[in-house]
């Protein structure tokens, strides 16, 4: 039961980052529109598979898995729809 509690928190928080990262239109250039898009999905798959154990016991040391997720997948996927949106 614990599982499935901590599975649908980290999913929540994950839609939590989505729907706050994710432009509201394509307001502006292409480039940015798809690098915050790209963030957001990445957000969204790095949180929920990686918060669960802070999910389940919440301390520094189970956050840390996350963030050395979080980061460079979010690096890379700003990069990836900046250049998407920049050559399309």
């Amino acid at each position: 039961m614990l599982i499935f509690i901590s599975t649908l928190v980290s999913v929540g928080f994950g839609y939590l980052f989505f729907r706050i990262v994710k432009p509201k239109s394509e307001v502006g250039s292409k480039a940015n529109f798809y690098a915050r898009t790209f963030l957001a999905w990445s957000l969204f798959i790095s949180t929920s598979f990686y918060i669960q154990p802070f999910a389940m016991n919440p301390s520094i040391d189970n956050l840390t898995p996350w963030v050395s997720v979080a980061i460079p997948f979010g690096i890379v996927a700003v990069v990836a729809g900046y250049l998407f949106g920049k050559f399309r």
